[in-house]
């Protein structure tokens, strides 16, 4: 028969390895590029830790870390991390990374965006073309930016949606793969692009580091809304990924020699 102390031995145990586990609630590019797989095993105590990344678009990943289902986030939409912040339901949060968003559609480019002087005209010429456009229409932070292009451009696409505009609701592989099909545009990251096989005969057609700038926030969940929070191990994760360390292997990660991700 368990006596008292070893039950307890037993519970103590039980509880100490569930503690170990830590969650992050993450944008799906960052996921999809492949650097978690990367950057993950470099952290010092990694073996000590089990991480689960769980990738969605931005909004659902906020809405997940909001109902205390991760003990950080990462994604890529100031506005609402900052909102996020103003709320109480994070603690801190720093610049993690960046890189940046382009225009991708076949080498024909009929809508002829390659020479457009913004994003903005880029997608003007794509609508007045009526040239098939893939929008993910999922509250992502790609979603987000892409959106903002359009209210900038005075154009609302929306009116649209199943004539030259069509709406996904999914991923951003889900989408690239409707944009091949349907010989269509598409706003995506760069580092989605670089890792995406199935390009046939599509290729970047616009790009603009300087006004296409796609930066990657980490927020530390609120441990104090969230009793069930990985505190410690979260807080020793968060100032690990911002720390310089963690900055040298973001920029040296590479998909087919070309660099992905940069750091301040």
């Amino acid at each position: 028969m368990i006596n008292f102390y070893t039950l307890v031995f037993c519970l103590l145990y039980i509880f100490d390895a569930y503690a170990q586990d830590l969650v992050i609630q993450s944008t799906t590019s960052t996921r999809d590029s492949g650097l978690y797989e990367y950057l993950l095993p470099q952290y010092p105590q990694r073996d000590k830790l089990s991480i689960k990344v769980v990738a969605v678009g931005t909004g659902q990943a906020i809405i997940n870390a909001k109902n205390c289902d991760g003990d950080l986030l990462i994604v890529h939409d100031k506005k609402r991390e900052l909102e996020f912040l103003d709320k109480g339901y994070g603690i801190k949060r720093h610049s993690l990374m960046y890189n940046d968003f382009v225009i991708v559609g076949p080498s024909s480019d009929p809508a002829s965006i390659n020479n457009s002087n913004s994003p903005e005209y880029a997608f003007l010429s794509i609508a007045e073309t009526n040239s098939n456009f893939i929008s993910r229409s999922d509250s992502s932070g790609t979603h987000s930016a892409e959106m903002s292009i359009w209210s900038k451009s005075s154009m609302n696409p929306l009116p649209y949606s199943g004539k030259w505009y069509f709406e996904t609701g999914q991923g951003m592989g889900p989408s690239l793969n409707i944009a091949i099909a349907k010989n269509a545009y598409i706003f995506t990251d760069r580092s989605s692009w670089l890792k995406y096989k199935n390009k046939r005969n599509h290729r970047i057609l616009y790009d603009n580091k300087d006004k296409l700038k796609n930066e990657y926030g980490i927020i530390l969940v609120n441990y104090n809304r969230c009793k069930n929070m990985n505190k410690t191990n979260a807080s020793d994760l968060y100032d690990w990924l911002v720390s310089d360390a963690a900055k040298r292997h973001i920029n040296l990660y590479k998909i087919d020699g070309q660099q992905v991700f940069y750091t301040d």
